[in-house]
């Protein structure tokens, strides 16, 4: 089964008073889209906007939903309260996550279904941070997969560089719209990746 992830994220470096810096990454948001249709989003109430850079503040966090819309007030809009209740502590999206995925616990361990497949975008980082959601390396469900196959690898391995705009310009390629949000990007994950693997590729005139 393949999944088409994205995470927006917080990166930096903690100033101790004493010894050396520390690299963190901390989560914001996730998107997952399986190719059964299904999907998850959830916004982490654990990340701090003050540590992120002005970019992320502008670009990521500005866009957020409400978190605190009213529940108790009939004036509230259905969409207003389903967007409120997308912000979840972060161990309570790893468990849906892991839910999501089909994963199930035993006596000793945390097991996942056999052939799943995990695709992103330049998915260095969000590889990195949906992992440590999960703990160290050797805490991942037995049967996940420890990599995740990168759709710009992808694209690069299929087409001529020298192509690319061309290829970027044909008649199916996928648009991003609501960049920076993390479904709407994992969902784009999922048709740039029919459009790498679809045999032919129809170009604009």
């Amino acid at each position: 089964m393949k999944y088409f992830i994205d995470t927006e994220f917080i990166e930096g470096f903690h100033k101790p008073l004493f010894g050396k810096r520390r690299h963190f990454i901390d989560l914001i948001s996730i998107g997952v889209v399986c190719e059964d249709g299904r999907s998850y989003y959830a916004i982490s109430t654990d990340f701090k906007a003050k540590d992120a850079s002005d970019w992320v503040k502008k670009n990521v966090i500005a866009k957020l939903p409400d978190r605190y819309a009213s529940f108790s007030d009939p004036g509230t809009s259905p969409r207003s309260r389903k967007e409120a209740m997308q912000w979840k502590p972060t161990k309570v999206i790893v468990t849906e996550l892991l839910d999501f995925f089909g994963c199930w616990r035993d006596q000793h361990f945390w097991r996942a279904p056999k052939g799943i497949e995990v695709y992103g975008y330049y998915a260095d980082y969000d590889w990195v941070l949906f992992c440590s959601l999960l703990g160290t390396m050797m805490d991942l469900p037995k049967q996940f997969p420890m990599y995740c196959r990168d759709l710009k690898q992808m694209f690069d391995e299929k087409f001529d560089l020298s192509m690319h705009e061309v290829i970027k310009g044909a008649m199916y390629y996928p648009k991003q719209q609501d960049e920076h949000n993390a479904l709407a990007d994992a969902e784009w994950n999922k048709r740039l990746y029919d459009f790498i693997t679809e045999e032919k590729i129809y170009l604009t005139k």
